[in-house]
């Protein structure tokens, strides 16, 4: 009958309006941050962030390996393209310094997985004890002294401890050019640290110059000048 089909019609439509209504779609996820760069976390709470950023900038720590002419401190991906025929470092050792010289290696190593890990007091703590071993293996007048300089400068540079990371970064220098000469990719990468620290200091003029000496290096080294 009309009237019973009627009455369904209306039985559904009370049915329909009693339903809880559905709640809308969640909206669309916001794109997720960019990675940091090249692994490095993000300044921990005391750490100097511009120092930080200079490291992300230079590229971060050279992969750890046996020393044998390469910078290994940690703006080593910064390094002017080598020089012609640059001079070798020797990193030979007489026979009961060897255990020494590969404890050197391996605190390097420990280094760099601090530095990753973004451990950056740890790793100030294990570059003063490979910096102390060093100099204790090598002396203080050789070129893997100047390398371990570096490291121990780098991180005084990123707890802000300016005086003293730049006073490790000449010292670092100093022997770097008296033994390598002025031109060498090692001498020239410790000068972009100190252009690095600069900047951290905001001392644009100071960075500028040490960045125009760097390029005059560079461009002498690979023979396209005759040098500053």
């Amino acid at each position: 009958p009309a009237c019973s089909r009627g009455g369904s019609v209306r039985a559904r439509a009370r049915s329909r309006r009693g339903r809880p209504l559905r709640s809308p779609p969640p909206p669309p996820r916001a794109n997720p941050p960019p990675p940091p760069v090249r692994g490095l976390p993000s300044p921990a709470p005391g750490v100097n962030a511009a120092a930080v950023e200079s490291l992300r900038r230079f590229g971060g720590p050279a992969p750890a390996r046996k020393p044998a002419g390469g910078l290994f401190g940690l703006f080593g991906g910064a390094a002017a393209p080598a020089a012609k025929g640059p001079v070798q470092v020797d990193t030979s050792l007489p026979r009961h310094l060897e255990a020494q010289g590969a404890e050197v290696h391996q605190l390097g190593a420990r280094v760099r997985e601090l530095f990753a890990g973004g451990q950056f007091g740890d790793a100030l703590g294990v570059a003063e004890r490979r910096l102390d071993l060093c100099r204790r293996t090598y002396g203080s007048e050789h070129a893997m002294y100047a390398t371990c300089l570096n490291d121990v400068a780098t991180f005084e540079q990123v707890f802000a401890r300016y005086d003293r990371a730049e006073a490790l970064f000449e010292e670092a220098s100093k022997i770097q050019k008296k033994l390598l000469g002025q031109g060498h990719p090692h001498t020239i990468a410790t000068l972009q640290n100190l252009a690095a620290l600069y900047t951290a200091k905001g001392d644009a003029p100071k960075a500028e110059a040490m960045q125009l000496l760097v390029q005059a290096l560079q461009l002498s080294s690979s023979g396209g000048g005759d040098g500053p």
